[in-house]
């Protein structure tokens, strides 16, 4: 399980920066993000020299893996989330004091019991492995799909440029979350709940499918299977790896 542990750990380290916009852009962030994951990852063996020389070369190909995402034009770009200031003000202030303060009277009660039990939940492979499962299938597996679409993508630029540009990173933060609820399902072991995912998409996507665009139909059903295939494998392997049955 360590080994799992490491292993699976060290990948999310290392394509992070890579595949998630607002890190690939910022390299310091970037690389920071690296090593204190990588650190996470190689924490059961963290005083040895594995440690000190696997932390680096993360951190190294993380830099170049960066340096050739930011010349790749098909990469996806940051989501915009708008955020109006009155939602800011009168819904986000009071819920994050009261959760401040709530977290504060938490800590002063009992701190020795947070303490371990934060200890023990950082140690445990098992919750490094669904982590680092979840952040592969959500965010890495978004490029994946982002490449396998490339062929296709001018072809569908070209058909649609007369008609209302969509929201700018919607597709990116549909994605994220269509193979983020699907790696949860999986692991779950309630992989009949995927065909939710799959109905939710479809049905907002009805309207061009049903206007007999026929590029666009087969853009939409290579991007969805390569979109729930990833999460369907990545939360498969982390489920083999914890002693499950691949699909429960």
């Amino acid at each position: 399980m360590e080994l799992a542990r490491i292993i699976v750990g060290l990948i999310a380290a290392v394509l992070l920066p890579y595949s998630i916009p607002a890190l690939r852009t910022r390299t310091p962030l970037a690389l920071s993000a690296t090593v204190l994951y990588a650190g996470y990852a190689l924490l059961p063996v963290i005083f040895s020299w594995v440690s000190v020389v696997v932390i680096p070369i993360c951190a190294g190909s993380a830099w170049v893996l960066t340096r050739v995402a930011l010349l790749d034009e098909d990469m996806q770009g940051a989501p915009r989330i708008f955020v109006s200031r009155r939602v800011l003000k009168f819904t986000l202030a009071p819920i994050g004091l009261a959760g401040l303060a709530t977290g504060a009277a938490v800590a002063l009660y009992a701190m020795p019991e947070m303490l371990d039990a934060t200890r023990e939940l950082i140690l445990d492979d098992r919750v490094m492995i669904l982590a680092s499962g979840f952040l592969i299938a959500t965010f890495i597996g978004g490029e994946v799909v982002t490449h396998m679409l490339r062929p296709f993508s001018a072809e569908l630029r070209k058909a649609e440029a007369d008609e209302m540009a969509p929201l700018k990173g919607a597709g990116t933060v549909i994605g994220w979350l269509e193979r983020s609820l699907t790696y949860i399902f999986i692991v779950a072991g309630r992989a009949e709940a995927v065909a939710v995912v799959v109905a939710i998409k479809a049905l907002a996507r009805f309207p061009e499918l049903q206007s007999n665009q026929k590029r666009f139909a087969e853009y939409f059903l290579i991007g969805t299977m390569t979109s729930i295939g990833i999460s369907l494998l990545s939360a498969a392997v982390v489920r083999v790896v914890l002693g499950e049955g691949a699909l429960g």
